[in-house]
């Protein structure tokens, strides 16, 4: 896809050439979770960022492939780590599915940004929403449906929809991470260091895993 398709080569920057690709994309994607797609002007990204305009404009061509480059680059990130964390395809299904919940929590704790796109951009009808539902979540879904109806089928679990168990996960697990202020206005700052949020990451697969077991 065009717009996923990474650096482009026009002009010549004159400055800021040595700054990482996946650093522009992390600041880019916190500046959207900040202002919303329509409040960012990548002219004002590249002040904030300290690089040329030219540079922006050279590598990622429009505040569009910005948008689709960053959100590829985090949801991929994503991807990998769900499949380092999944077992084998002939390991215990309740156990895969709970791996899975871990790694998705661990992942909103250290990428609360893309988090707060998806709440943001779940409530509109756009190329941008549809482009992450058809190529990151339909897979997760295809994949966590096949073990759900199988647990059911064996009467380990209660029947539970994926849209149920989805957001469980992404708004529940995920929910001190991509709304830090509220969090800690309720007492309940994000948890912070690895061994809090891996045991923050536990509580609440535990939590769903026993609440959908038979």
């Amino acid at each position: 896809m065009s717009q996923v398709s990474g650096s482009r080569r026009r002009g010549r920057p004159s400055a800021g050439t040595e700054i990482d690709s996946a650093v522009l994309l992390r600041r880019a994607l916190a500046a959207f979770a900040e202002r919303g797609y329509e409040g960012v002007s990548v002219r004002q990204l590249a002040r904030e960022l300290g690089i040329s305009h030219a540079l922006l404009n050279a590598r990622f061509g429009s505040k569009r492939e910005l948008w689709f480059a960053g959100m590829n680059h985090a949801m991929t990130t994503l991807e990998q780590e769900l499949l380092a964390a999944a077992p084998s395809e002939n390991a215990d299904d309740l156990a895969a599915l709970r791996e899975g919940v871990v790694a998705y929590v661990t992942f909103a704790a250290a990428h609360p940004e893309v988090l707060r796109i998806m709440r943001y951009e779940g409530a509109i009808d756009s190329e941008r929403i549809r482009f992450v539902a058809g190529r990151f979540v339909a897979p997760v879904k295809a994949m966590a449906e096949y073990r759900l109806e199988r647990l059911a089928a064996a009467g380990r679990i209660r029947l539970i929809s994926y849209a149920t168990f989805h957001y469980l996960i992404t708004h529940g697990g995920g929910g001190p991470f991509a709304s830090a202020v509220e969090a800690r206005l309720i007492g309940a700052g994000p948890p912070r260091g690895a061994a809090a949020i891996r045991e923050h990451a536990e509580q609440v697969a535990d939590v769903i895993i026993r609440g959908i077991a038979a």
